[in-house]
């Protein structure tokens, strides 16, 4: 039995390979490898067999924001979580008419969506004369 900290597994090459091509033409979902991808994955599971039951005091959200400026917002994933952390820090950033996510390189991710959700986000972008009617 493996010692450290992480255990390695096999899949299928079938299986690999379809998740890498979609993971190649989706670099929205913000995913950098194919091993956050099944950690995601079979964290979700999990969670659904409830064999990953959150301690009241740890139930938080998936993802939220913790600081907002003229310039952009701050979003906590705690889906991107790694071993010593409790979750990624994406700056998603208010540029030239449209909103950036600086993790996923993208205007159309979860992060954005999430962004253009929040109210003090959605009154920020009013503020400086854009137009919100095409929410992602």
């Amino acid at each position: 039995m493996p010692v450290g900290k992480y255990r390695g597994m096999s899949f299928p090459r079938e299986l690999v390979d379809k998740i890498e091509e979609y993971l190649k033409v989706h670099p929205e979902m913000g995913y950098t490898s194919l091993t956050d991808f099944a950690t995601d994955a079979i964290r979700e599971r999990c969670r659904e067999l409830r064999i990953l039951v959150p301690e009241p005091a740890r139930d938080l959200p998936s993802i939220e924001h913790f600081n907002i400026d003229e310039n952009g917002v701050r979003i906590l994933d705690r889906t991107i979580a790694n071993g010593g952390s409790n979750g990624r820090i994406i700056d998603v950033y208010f540029k030239q008419d449209r909103v950036w996510c600086d993790y996923c390189q993208s205007e159309d991710c979860r992060h954005v969506k999430f962004a253009l959700t929040i109210p003090k986000v959605q009154e920020t972008l009013r503020q400086k004369g854009w137009k919100l009617n095409r929410q992602k």
